[in-house]
């Protein structure tokens, strides 16, 4: 499968055709999460992000390490 690339402003609809709906709530999820500590709510975004982390952790290895990435990102904004 070929690797989207991430970033804000995306258009996830054209997406669709390159990744699976899974990848694509993925990014539209780590965007909204962005965006939220953008608008000041870093702490939200990170309890966010954490809990994400926790689910996916047992099934979804790659997917969490995004996450993980994203969250020791926005704790430096703390």
């Amino acid at each position: 499968m070929m690797q989207a690339p991430a970033g804000p402003g995306l258009d996830y609809s054209a997406l669709a055709p390159l990744v699976s709906p899974h990848e694509q709530i993925n990014l539209l999820l780590l965007d909204a999460l962005q965006k939220l500590a953008d608008a000041g709510e870093v702490d939200a975004a990170c309890r966010i992000a954490g809990k994400v982390c926790v689910i996916l952790a047992r099934t979804a290895a790659k997917d969490e390490r995004r996450f993980n990435a994203l969250l020791h990102h926005l704790v430096r904004k703390l």
